[in-house]
């Protein structure tokens, strides 16, 4: 191989390697060399390599991050030793798939009744807000039949600030919301039922 193909090798191996860390960094879950080819558009081999070279770069920085193979996954994590000197700052943020559907919505009308959530996304609103309520994520006021989610200063610290307006999102569910006041049956037999 010659020099000045080394020298084209060299950036896409990098990028391959930045895009690994990146990959197993925000995974919350090991990964399988299959879901790290599908990540990256990469060959088994080249993610071998790249993950043998982070291996290495971060065990010659001494890091307290390691990259671990169990089994037939990859995974990024901080090593055995050091999980007590940082286990203070773990935040839980595991949630379920209807929490974050509402948290969304909350996230992006900080302020927003529950009733007018409910009008969009049914009745798993109801399991969801006592799930983010309990994780620290959205605190509620009672305001007439319903309750005020807002964001909690956790969320703030946790995801930073949120813009308020101005995104494609935010238009599709306040179109959505006042479609659904167009029937508010719905909304007032959930709540029946829901305070049953």
């Amino acid at each position: 191989m010659a020099e000045s193909d080394q020298l084209t090798l060299a950036p896409e191996q990098k990028d391959l390697e930045q895009k690994i860390e990146a990959v197993l960094f925000m995974s919350s879950r090991s990964m399988s060399l299959y879901d790290l080819e599908k990540a990256t558009g990469a060959d088994a081999a080249s993610i071998k390599i790249a993950i043998k070279n982070l291996q290495n770069t971060y065990a010659q920085r001494g890091s307290w991050i390691e990259f671990v193979r169990m089994e037939k996954s990859f995974l990024m994590r901080l090593k055995p030793d050091h999980t007590d000197a940082v286990s203070s700052f773990v935040q839980e943020t595991e949630l379920s798939k209807r929490a974050l559907r509402v948290l969304a919505i909350v996230a992006q009308r900080d302020g927003i009744l529950q009733s007018k959530i409910s009008k969009v996304l049914g009745a798993i609103v109801y399991d969801a807000v006592p799930e983010l309520v309990q994780k620290g994520y959205i605190h509620t006021e009672i305001k007439g039949h319903s309750k005020m989610l807002k964001l909690t200063q956790k969320f703030r610290n946790y995801f930073g600030e949120i813009p308020l307006g101005g995104n494609a999102k935010q238009e599709a569910s306040e179109a959505a919301v006042p479609a659904a006041e167009a029937n508010p049956s719905n909304t007032e037999n959930q709540n029946q039922e829901n305070q049953q």
